[in-house]
């Protein structure tokens, strides 16, 4: 039997999937008219997963115990995000409650999308480089020196392009077991050093003044930390506290710094434009925007278009270049393919000539 409270029992991550559906569960259920227990019940026999069953039961003990949904969250031993629990616990205070968790159900799912925007932009490049590596590697290993040796039998000059592919081959034989093993220490020694938090903001700031790669990681996390902050205070989130929620939510940690800057700067009495502007952390539109929202009492409202257009343009960008890349991509292994059988060929149709 699973014992109460987050400190005798850890659950691990949830998904955000998980979460996000189970929320959008609930918010409907709730707006039905059924007690939040019975709800939980019925979002148990609901439930797809085995995971989920177990989220929810820890939920609904711990809100048998006496404790708000909020508490049970937070106390559940699962990772909820900071800005969910928050919410929730707004709305149990306004009566709202299915509003809410339906407006964090859709944050969780468009947050997530961003994040899978700039991973699927990546992830077909590096497989057909991958795929290049390891179909190149097979030829100068197995392939080539077989060849090789039928050249060198033949004492006749080669081809310059054959000189080099032999001289790779020779290369990928002596070494190339050498160099897969530091690439791999590399790799390791990297993430334990990234261990450390400062060294991982210092890393975080390099990957923002990435051409290209950069701005694709600041409109994502511009996108997530305005959508956060104008559901957060849409939901009654004092502002204060809905900033230093929000800004968690920033998952690059040098820009999380500007805006916990940003932050502080509201803490001092600055308004969201100005400390915004003087934080660094906001571009032009962002500051604009907020201003708007400031100046006509619906921040909540800008921010959350500030988060629609950013996740537009972080989309349309991840396209266009998906569009540019892979045909190249595609052009440069046949290039490299190519310029291996040629290295083959040339010498083979060389000798059949001279018989």
């Amino acid at each position: 039997k699973q014992k109460s409270g987050s400190g005798k029992f850890k659950g691990g991550r949830l998904a955000i999937f998980d979460l996000s559906l189970l929320l959008r569960q609930l918010a409907v259920l709730v707006q039905s008219g059924l007690p939040l227990a019975d709800a939980l019940n019925m979002t148990i026999e609901q439930a797809e997963t085995e995971k989920q069953i177990k989220v929810v039961e820890r939920w609904r003990v711990e809100l048998l115990e006496g404790r708000s949904l909020s508490e049970a969250m937070r106390r559940s031993g699962y990772q909820i995000p900071d800005s969910v629990i928050a919410g929730v616990g707004v709305g149990e205070e306004s009566g709202h409650l299915h509003e809410v968790m339906a407006r964090l159900a859709d944050e969780l799912e468009t947050s997530a999308e961003n994040r899978k925007t700039i991973t699927r932009a990546l992830i077909y490049p590096m497989t057909l480089i991958s795929t290049a590596i390891i179909v190149v590697g097979i030829l100068m290993v197995w392939v080539v020196p077989k060849i090789t040796v039928i050249f060198e039998s033949s004492r006749r000059e080669l081809p310059l392009i054959t000189k080099a592919v032999v001289g790779l081959s020779n290369f990928v034989q002596q070494y190339g077991l050498a160099c897969v093993i530091v690439l791999i220490g590399i790799i390791i020694a990297s993430q334990l050093w990234l261990r450390d938090k400062e060294r991982r903001t210092r890393w975080h700031g390099m990957l923002l003044s990435l051409p290209g790669l950069g701005r694709w990681i600041r409109m994502g996390n511009v996108a997530d930390w305005a959508r956060s902050l104008g559901i957060l205070l849409k939901s009654g989130v004092p502002a204060l506290a809905a900033l230093s929620i929000a800004s968690n939510i920033v998952s690059n940690l040098a820009l999380r710094r500007q805006f916990e800057k940003v932050t502080e700067l509201m803490r001092q009495g600055q308004s969201l434009q100005k400390s915004l502007t003087d934080s660094g952390a906001g571009s032009g539109f962002l500051n604009h925007m907020v201003g708007s929202g400031e100046a006509s009492s619906e921040l909540d409202t800008m921010l959350l278009r500030v988060a629609d257009y950013y996740s537009l343009r972080l989309k349309n960008a991840v396209e266009v270049f998906l569009k540019i890349m892979n045909p190249l991509l595609i052009v440069i292994m046949g290039f490299i393919i190519l310029s291996v059988v040629a290295a083959v060929m040339l010498p083979i149709m060389d000798m059949n000539n001279m018989l």
